[in-house]
């Protein structure tokens, strides 16, 4: 029988869920505090220039398979451009340029040979990657309860290979310092990337700003299959009675009646909508979950001032910049780019001014023709909860869909799917969440 499901929170996880509800023919409400969609992943327009600015700079990889199947299922696939063949471009203060380029090959053959091609490494270093290729074969070699950089130490990597491949790839990937990250998050990425077929390791990036790749094509699949879609919406609580969910009352003062409640917010946003007996029993250890920031610093010069679209930056504050001029090549930018700053702790509390002129030094040390352009406009976007806080102790706390409430189900890129705290872990929560509605019908409790 069709179920009337209530889901909290706008983003990846809560329009995933609804679109695969509506699909099964399930009656959603969606409801969203924000003005807008997107929870962590959205865009705006920038009031001085009208360009797009993304709240954070998001890449997308061929291994996303869920987030790929979603997007096509919204008919918004062809907003993301997939690479044909893996390449990145890396800008090192020391070595200069480099390019990891994956050739034609079966994978991981494609993946070691393009390392192998990664200049500024020796040729020691390059074969002691083939350690961590095996340890991601076989079970002896056991990345729990390790820190990243215990793992690779581990695993003989020398502190060079670390901090220009292996710790580029942790921070992006897991927003976390590797001297505390989780290994074992770090192992499930690299088998992903390189494990799987030679396309899993392509990176994919949106030719239009966040909201536009995915919230309004979800959110028309959903309302055109009869479900509803609230922003400026805020719950206050969600309403359980009898050890069953019963709805979720607003902060408006309404109260929406469902069989089954989709919670797809953060931890702390979800504990403060649970009853205070719940936040001191079963969910308790969701206070323990701590997060991990990402600053993003949009800079507009009077000229372009490189035309990659996207760099890695080696040996700097800063470790992304995006030619926003060349990833949004059909709309009108204003010779924009974004630096992304990952795991940005010491940098989150910096005032806009400090920022803008650290990206500024850190930009002319790799990219020359920044030295000779001039900063006309500046956008700083701080996210101070941008992920979860992927450390060693964050693997055995991040709770499963099902919870000990019947008919509450948890989504969101920090609950149990596998993965780190990505997009594709965001898809597979809400669809996983989608998948459990039958089961948590009114006489079928979930239980944890």
């Amino acid at each position: 029988m069709p179920a009337r499901v209530a889901i909290i929170g706008g983003g990846f996880s809560g329009l995933a869920a609804g679109v695969a509800l509506s699909e099964q023919g399930h009656k959603v409400i969606l409801v969203e505090r924000r003005n807008h969609l997107g929870g962590r992943a959205y865009s705006f327009i920038d009031p001085k220039t009208g360009d797009v600015v993304d709240n954070g700079q998001h890449l997308f990889m061929g291994c996303y398979h869920n987030t790929i199947s979603f997007l096509k299922q919204i008919g918004c696939l062809d907003r993301l451009k997939i690479q044909e063949s893996p390449r990145v471009e890396f800008l090192d203060v020391d070595t200069g340029r480099a390019t990891f380029r994956c050739p034609p090959l079966p994978a991981p053959l494609h993946a070691l040979a393009g390392l192998f091609g990664l200049g500024g490494l020796s040729l020691g270093d390059k074969f002691r990657t083939l350690k961590v290729g095996r340890a991601l074969k076989t079970t002896n070699q056991v990345a729990s309860g390790l820190t990243v950089s215990e793992w690779l130490s581990d695993l003989g990597q020398s502190e060079r290979i670390k901090r220009r491949f292996w710790y580029p790839i942790a921070i992006a990937t897991l927003n976390e310092d590797p001297n505390i990250g989780s290994a074992e998050m770090l192992r499930v990425v690299l088998k992903e990337a390189f494990g799987g077929d030679r396309s899993g390791t392509s990176i994919a990036i949106s030719r239009v700003g966040l909201s536009d790749l995915y919230t309004v094509g979800a959110r028309e699949f959903i309302e055109s299959r009869g479900g509803d879609v609230r922003t400026g919406a805020p719950a206050a609580q969600i309403v359980i009675e009898n050890g069953r969910v019963v709805g979720v009352r607003l902060k408006s003062g309404e109260t929406i009646h469902a069989d089954v409640v989709i919670s797809a917010v953060p931890p702390n946003a979800l504990l403060d909508l649970l009853p205070e007996q719940l936040r001191v029993g079963e969910f308790a250890r969701l206070s323990s979950l701590g997060s991990s920031p990402i600053v993003s610093i949009n800079l507009w010069f009077d000229r372009r001032v490189t035309d990659l679209e996207f760099i890695g930056l080696l040996g700097t504050k800063i470790q992304w910049l995006f030619n926003k001029d060349v990833i949004f090549a059909s709309e009108r930018q204003s010779n924009q780019v974004a630096i992304v700053i990952s795991a940005a702790r010491e940098f989150v509390d910096q005032t806009k001014e400090d920022l803008v002129t650290m990206a500024l030094s850190e930009l002319q040390r790799l990219v020359p023709d920044s030295r000779a352009a001039r900063l006309v406009h500046s956008v700083v976007v701080k996210e101070r909860e941008a992920t979860l806080a992927h450390t060693v102790e964050s693997d055995g706390l991040r709770p499963a869909a099902r919870t000990g409430v019947a008919g509450l189900i948890l989504a969101g890129d920090w609950t149990a799917t596998g993965l780190p705290a990505t997009i594709e872990s965001a898809v597979i929560s809400g669809r996983t969440a989608a998948g459990m509605v039958d089961a948590a019908g009114p006489d079928t409790p979930l239980r944890g």
